[in-house]
């Protein structure tokens, strides 16, 4: 809302007493005299020449005044503007029939279908405005304000008083688009109240005796009734509630409310009311600064009903958490902050719906950022907060072997810190392209996490590793259109150890230890277009060969950022394919491929790749220590450092990968992303997907299909040789094979009603792993959705074995979201087996 108040004028005061310059004629009449100008008068007031209606209209122009008749009436001491009236001032415009100005009363009063439009792009209309001179009071009849919020207030009448505040009688707010479209539309809500008051100062708007109605109907009524105007980002006031139910935690509502004390400080006060567990407190605390901002977020209760969550660490009657988040910048490259997550118990998020329940864990984080133009640093000290608790035992009560599910936050490493530091010189250096990058990590362990089977995943102790690497590339591009890219690497490595898991001395070394791999290599590609009439088709052999020594340490050393390998045609032209630092891969290899691409002449594309990796030389890193060394390793110790077995580059020759990708432009996308077995061409590893939308559908299904490495079963079969029970339970979770599907569906029924849907579904134990469905409805100012959602796992009968087709669910829930556009919104979800 501007300070013209919701449109009762726009016309400065004073303005029609001005002289208007033009030629005219003289009549006279038996009450007054008047002065008549010609038919479509066009003058700025005060100036000697008639101008267009609208050129050169700045913010300090005279007003300018368009009519078929201006009518000067020296007896009533009036000026009269007739005839599809436009007077625009300032920004404003504003059109009506007749538009009267007093000067004895310096009131300005428009008559017949006045409309009003401001600079800021509010419209108002009315059939009558009477305004005073500066606008601080007012009258109005039949109004109507749609702002550029989309939102509207309509009233029988209004007037404006004390320059800042506007009544409306028998006044009518909504906030919806297509009412400013089609203003004859009824709105699908709106607030009718006796009178509505709006407080521009303030940004408030007040109601008494308001009633809530959707399509026309009255579902509730309030005597008193507030909130901040469409235009307000941040207003002190009660929000939107929120509703709980859950067996645990009962039936109850959290109740928002929002202090803005000053334009750098706000609160929340979120206390929630639950009938089985008492008051729950949550607060937030947030404060900007010149250069950043900081919220801190404390939650907690004193539960009613601890043996609600018996078995759990959430037995106990004190609970809580404080969250706290901040950042600020040190100049406009520089900027540090935190995240940070302190709890009372691991469950106290998830028990009382704070964080999803699928989430398992908080990560604390305190950091350092710099971005350049070609450089970027960062560095991190992190935490990872557990947010489940242990069990370290399956669904049949028996104790799962290796330490499996227990100690789970002292497995948990504490980094102090991980420090990245990226750059690209930006002149060229041999007319190629130097690059230089840098990794610190240093973290601690309390606890040797294995799996299962026996592989290791982070060892107890200390930890520290320096990497530094320089890189150099060029491109040539020769007379035949082959393409050279010489590139050259030096990599150097520096490790500081401090083991405190004496049954893993094999495998690793106190003290220091160094690495130092220079590498070299090429890469050629030839890349041949053929047009055809259909379109372009382009095919592009690839050949990369890479040198350089031997691995140090293989099989010695920590590994605890490099364990997520994984080999297809994304990394198949990587030079070093090991995911993070820790591994450094050596050894003499070639990388082959061929790529296609065609693209139709009516849009769209297909491409396509397929290829595979030669070890030339040296040892190879993905299968090095070898697979019987591993074997003895784990009977032995029962642990194994973990390689690249399995990853399809164990073999001198590895897998094939390759993969399509098809873009119709048309709405429909599939893909597939494959890695087949280097000798029998079997499937080992599949991603497929397709995507799209016709019409009212959109929908998406993705098939993921994984062999399980045959050296996994050796380990469990070599580890637990001597324990059948032990070797039973640690089958249970591994399958040769495991696939799956997740499919989505959003199916627009109407122009505001949809269904969705999404289904996960494990192929081979032939069971529904998780499933929702919801329906929504969704328009210009209210949506609202209804979905049930559930998630599954395997079932085991009284032996421990898996039953097929069935399933055991752990976790239901119903979720309700509603919304109303500028008023708020919330969501009432209920656990149905928590």
């Amino acid at each position: 809302m501007s300070t013209i108040a919701l449109g009762l004028a726009a016309l400065p005061a004073g303005a029609l007493a001005q002289t208007t310059t033009a030629k005219a004629t003289t009549t006279k009449t038996t009450t007054a005299t008047t002065t008549t100008a010609p038919a479509r008068t066009a003058a700025p007031v005060g100036t000697s020449a008639p101008a267009p209606a609208t050129a050169g209209i700045t913010q300090d122009a005279p007003m300018l005044l368009e009519a078929d008749q201006v009518i000067y009436d020296r007896d009533r001491d009036s000026v009269t503007a007739t005839g599809k009236v436009h007077i625009y001032y300032k920004g404003n415009t504003l059109t009506a029939d007749k538009v009267t100005y007093l000067r004895k009363t310096k009131r300005a009063v428009a008559d017949g279908d006045a409309r009003l439009t401001e600079p800021g792009g509010n419209v108002i209309t009315a059939t009558h405005l009477d305004v005073s001179e500066g606008f601080g009071e007012g009258f109005a009849q039949s109004l109507r304000v749609d702002s550029v919020e989309r939102s509207r207030f309509a009233a029988e009448s209004a007037r404006r008083e004390a320059g800042n505040v506007t009544v409306f009688e028998k006044g009518v707010y909504t906030a919806c688009q297509s009412c400013v479209n089609e203003p004859e539309k009824p709105p699908f809500w709106q607030i009718k109240a006796a009178k509505i008051i709006h407080n521009q100062q303030e940004k408030t708007v007040y109601y008494e005796d308001a009633r809530l109605e959707f399509l026309g109907v009255p579902i509730a009524y309030v005597p008193y009734f507030q909130h901040p105007d469409p235009s307000v980002k941040r207003k002190t006031g009660f929000l939107t509630p929120s509703f709980v139910a859950s067996s645990k935690l009962g039936f109850g509502i959290q109740q928002p409310f929002y202090w803005a004390p000053s334009a750098d400080w706000d609160v929340t006060f979120s206390p929630g009311f639950l009938s089985n567990q008492g008051i729950l407190g949550d607060v937030e605390v947030r404060h900007a600064f010149e250069n950043g901002r900081v919220s801190v977020r404390g939650i907690g209760i004193n539960q009613m009903d601890p043996g609600a969550f018996a078995g759990t660490s959430g037995q106990r009657r004190e609970r809580g958490a404080v969250i706290t988040k901040g950042e600020f910048d040190i100049n406009e490259r520089w900027k540090w902050g935190w995240d940070a997550t302190l709890l009372k118990d691991r469950r106290f998020l998830t028990d009382y719906h704070i964080v999803p329940s699928t989430q398992t864990e908080a990560i604390s984080t305190l950091y350092l950022q710099g971005q350049g133009d070609k450089n970027w640093f960062d560095a991190r000290f992190y935490k990872f907060n557990v947010l489940i608790d242990d069990n370290p035992t399956d669904k049949l009560n028996r104790t799962l072997p290796n330490g499996v599910g227990t100690k789970l936050q002292q497995k948990q490493a504490v980094a102090h810190p991980v420090v990245d530091y990226d750059v690209v010189f930006g002149d060229p250096i041999w007319g190629g392209e130097l690059s230089a990058n840098a990794n610190l990590t240093s973290l601690t362990r309390n606890a040797t996490d294995k799996d299962i089977a026996g592989r290791i995943y982070g060892i107890a102790g200390n930890y520290t590793r320096l990497t530094g690497q320089v890189g150099w590339r060029r491109e040539f591009i020769d007379d035949y259109g082959q393409v050279f890219q010489p590139f050259f690497r030096a990599r150097g490595d520096v490790f500081f150890d401090k083991n405190t898991d004496k049954n893993l001395a094999p495998f690793v070394s106190d003290g220091a230890a160094a690495r130092f791999t220079p590498t070299a290599g090429i890469e050629y590609r030839y890349p041949w277009l053929i047009a055809a009439s259909s379109g372009a088709h382009v095919v592009e052999p690839i050949v990369q060969v890479v040198a350089r020594p031997n691995e140090t340490y293989i099989g010695r050393l920590p590994n605890n950022d490099a364990q997520s390998l994984v080999f297809d045609t994304t990394t198949l032209f990587q030079a070093d394919k090991f995911s993070g630092y820790d591994r450094a891969e050596g050894g003499t290899r070639a990388n082959v491929g061929l790529s296609y691409t065609f693209t139709p002449l009516d849009g769209g594309s297909v491409s396509m790749m397929f290829g595979r990796s030669y070890l030339l030389a040296g040892t190879n890193s993905f299968a090095t220590p070898d697979l019987q060394t591993l074997l003895n390793s784990n009977a032995n110790f029962g642990s194994v450092p973990l390689t690249g077995y399995g990853s399809g580059l164990e073999s001198r020759q590895s897998d094939y990968v390759g993969h399509v990708k098809v873009d119709t432009a048309k709405g429909l996308t599939i893909g597939a992303q494959s890695r087949f077995d280097t000798s029998s061409f079997r499937l080992n590893r599949a991603d497929v997907y397709a995507s799209g939308s016709s019409g009212p559908v959109t929908a998406s299904v993705t098939y993921t299909y994984y062999k399980t490495p045959k050296y996994i079963y050796d380990l469990i079969d070599s580890q637990y040789a001597n324990s059948p029970t032990d070797r039973q339970i640690a089958l249970q979770y591994v399958k040769p094979e495991r696939q799956e599907v997740q499919t989505a569906l959003n199916l627009r029924m109407a122009e505001t009603w949809r269904l969705f849907g999404a289904v996960r579904y494990d192929v081979k134990g032939n069971f529904v792993a998780g499933d929702s469905i919801g329906i929504g409805y969704d328009n210009d100012s209210f949506s609202a959705s209804l979905a049930f959602q559930e998630s599954s796992n395997i079932a085991l009968d009284k032996s421990g074995n898996v039953v097929t087709g069935a399933r055991t669910v752990f976790d239901r829930t119903l979720y309700f979201r509603f919304g109303l556009r500028t008023l708020g919104d919330g969501q009432v979800s209920n656990s149905l087996r928590r």
